[in-house]
């Protein structure tokens, strides 16, 4: 009983020498100021929504690092990264919604260096309001416009399309629309976590968390790196100019085949958003991000049948790359500065076109 109760008591004085540990550590994390997100940005800067799976954390401020990049994330009160924009319009001042996910989040770059930042500048009488997500869906996009995104009352709304889309709407972790006779049908129920509650409680208010999710993170992808076979011969240059949007394909799931549900669905998606922005009397654009062939081949077909205006940014960040020009993020699909700078002065000008 004495050897029991010596064993107990061994294992009290280390709990709370290792709990006393952890919390002078979250204080002294505290103390410096230190703010770490998770390297993925759903760990760090969502919360949980039944309807939408997850959305921007409103209020949210945090240092986003990445394996090759530290950038400051602030999200304001209405869980967007951006400045507040009330709902009712200035007077005299145009309004533009864009819809999307990472790359409009601008994933990996500074706020003033975001493509919706610097369209805003340009413009001038414009207000340009960034709602993009990480790793929404069309659906998503969809179901946001028709709860939020309209009250801002824009001019024209532009959904950023992705190669990610058609996969993400037919079986991603957002809520999943079936097609019934050609109807759209919504989910039953409330979206499932993507992230357990006691997970999302301590990224969101402990640092030290945080900041061993980031270290874990990096950890394992250099063990990954590392356990790569290596010896292996270098491949022979190519003859012709390599691809650009290799780069950027790198990280898109495989594409459905050409019988694949996911192509009417998404399809059905994209009506029913368009439809919904013209019945609140505005104008309703798609942008392309690059991607495979086949797959802009279908989305510039549906879109060309719905006249649908449409940008296709491949052409301009395919020049931008062969004049050596660094347009994405090192190691990472998603648009540097440069990359953000170059889709702010095509849209730009497609605006312009389409006015």
């Amino acid at each position: 009983m004495a050897e029991r109760r010596g064993r107990l008591g061994a294992l009290a004085l280390a709990l709370a020498a290792t709990t006393l540990t952890l919390g002078l550590l979250e204080v002294a994390l505290r103390i410096l100021d230190v703010r770490t997100a998770s390297y993925h940005a759903i760990g760090g800067f969502t919360v949980y929504d039944p309807a939408l799976g997850w959305r921007l954390a409103p209020g949210r401020e945090a240092v986003f690092r990445g394996s090759h990049f530290t950038t400051s994330v602030v999200q304001n009160a209405e869980g967007l990264r951006d400045r507040h924009y009330a709902y009712a319009r200035t007077p005299g001042r145009r309004r533009i919604l864009v819809l999307g996910d990472s790359f409009v989040w601008c994933w990996g770059v500074e706020q003033a260096d975001c493509f919706t930042e610097r369209l805003e500048a340009a413009l001038g009488d414009t207000d340009v309001i960034n709602a993009g997500v990480p790793a929404w869906s069309t659906a998503q996009e969809m179901l946001f416009y028709e709860r939020e995104g309209r009250r801002y009352g824009a001019d024209v709304v532009v959904l950023v399309f992705v190669p990610n889309d058609p996969v993400e709407n037919l079986r991603g972790q957002g809520p999943r629309f079936r097609l019934v006779d050609g109807a759209l049908v919504p989910p039953k129920g409330p979206v499932a976590r993507r992230k357990g509650r006691v997970k999302a409680w301590l990224q969101e208010h402990s640092r030290l968390f945080a900041e061993l999710a980031y270290r874990v993170t990096v950890l394992q992808q250099v063990i990954g790196q590392a356990l790569e076979p290596r010896g292996a011969a270098p491949a022979a240059p190519p003859a012709a100019a390599p691809d650009p949007d290799a780069k950027a394909q790198a990280y898109v799931p495989a594409a459905p085949p050409l019988a694949s549900e996911a192509w009417p669905l998404t399809e059905a998606l994209l009506d029913h958003l368009a439809a919904d922005v013209r019945r609140d009397g505005a104008r309703f654009a798609v942008v392309m991000e690059a991607m495979p062939r086949q797959m802009a081949g279908w989305l510039r077909d549906a879109l060309a049948r719905r006249e649908i205006p449409t940008l296709e940014l491949a052409p301009a960040l395919r020049q931008a790359e062969l004049r050596g020009e660094r347009v994405r993020l090192r190691g990472d699909p998603h648009l540097a500065a440069r990359g953000q700078e170059i889709v702010a002065a095509e849209l730009r000008a497609f605006l312009e076109r389409i006015h």
